[in-house]
């Protein structure tokens, strides 16, 4: 089988093959295997992928479709290869930039220095549908606003990364990226033994340390919960499998109450505090004394 024979990437950055039509490095091993595999076998593979996802439950849900609500997410057996000195570079550039955008926000919400010198109109921000002026003079626990961070990134004909657009509310989707890496590894297991590639299953243990490091100093063992806005949210596998995997609670609104100041979460055995809440419910709905009034989703 030549799959690639007659392949032609016309005037884009092709991810497996240079201008010349030579696979790029660390891509030969997997153009190698799929143009050895007999006639059909490659979309047989893709169709045993796909049910295997369907299997593992990993969906997500469309509005308004009337042939359904949950889909699988897309996923193409041939997968993207980065090398290590472009990744060093990706991770590298992110970190710089979270830590800026973190500390922009900071900014705009206290000093508003960046204001003040006119790096960035006033206007452009205080008109912002996003701005939330209920947040003028607040500071976060550990001064973090930007916890976990969304970056749409697209490589370019020239070769190099840029980035689309950050999403710092509520970004969606690494519990996608946890399954389908395991669902590839059962499709091409000789591509990841000899590659060497970097595993990514220690996510939701990072994602808890984070979670436990906001926690008051005095709490030994902090209470964690994930914040869903419910099962019909588009991403609720996600927040279903990530609560799972950091074995913390996976709560609703209406689970959840403001006594004291503080949140706690209702239980057989009456209220307990929360030390920590993963939201992932957008900001005009997470409080509905504060925010939009009409939300159903939020803490009262």
């Amino acid at each position: 089988m030549e799959t690639f024979r007659t392949y032609n990437p016309e005037d884009f950055y092709d991810e497996l093959f240079d201008a010349n039509g030579i696979p790029r490095p660390g891509a030969q091993l997997l153009v190698d295997m799929i143009e050895v595999l007999p006639a059909g076998d490659l979309a047989m593979r893709q169709k045993e992928a796909e049910a295997l996802l369907l299997k593992m439950g990993v969906t997500f849900n469309v509005y308004g479709r009337d042939e359904g609500t949950e889909k699988i997410f897309p996923f193409d057996i041939i997968p993207r290869i980065v090398s290590g000195d472009d990744w060093q570079q990706i991770e590298t550039g992110l970190k710089q930039r979270i830590h800026a955008l973190n500390e922009f926000i900071q900014d705009i919400y206290n000093d508003k220095k960046i204001l003040k010198d006119r790096v960035v109109p006033e206007a452009l921000i205080h008109t912002s549908r996003t701005y939330r002026r209920e947040c003028e003079g607040f500071t976060p626990a550990r001064g973090i606003w930007c916890h976990v961070t969304g970056s749409d990134l697209v490589r370019d004909r020239d070769g190099r990364f840029y980035v689309l657009e950050d999403n710092l509310r509520c970004p969606s989707g690494v519990s996608y990226v946890l399954e389908n890496r395991r669902v590839l590894k059962r499709t091409f297991p000789q591509v990841f033994e000899a590659s060497r590639v970097r595993p990514v299953d220690e996510y939701p243990n990072r994602l808890l340390e984070m979670l436990e490091y906001l926690a008051p100093d005095h709490v030994q063992s902090p209470t964690i919960g994930v914040l869903t806005p419910g099962i019909y949210n588009s991403a609720y596998f996600e927040h279903s499998f990530l609560s799972q995997q950091m074995g913390v609670e996976l709560v609703e609104g209406q689970d959840l109450v403001v006594s004291d100041g503080f949140v706690h979460m209702l239980t057989t055995k009456g209220l307990k505090r929360v030390d920590v809440l993963y939201r992932r419910i957008d900001d005009d709905f997470i409080d509905p004394e504060v925010f939009r009034p009409d939300s159903l989703l939020g803490v009262r």
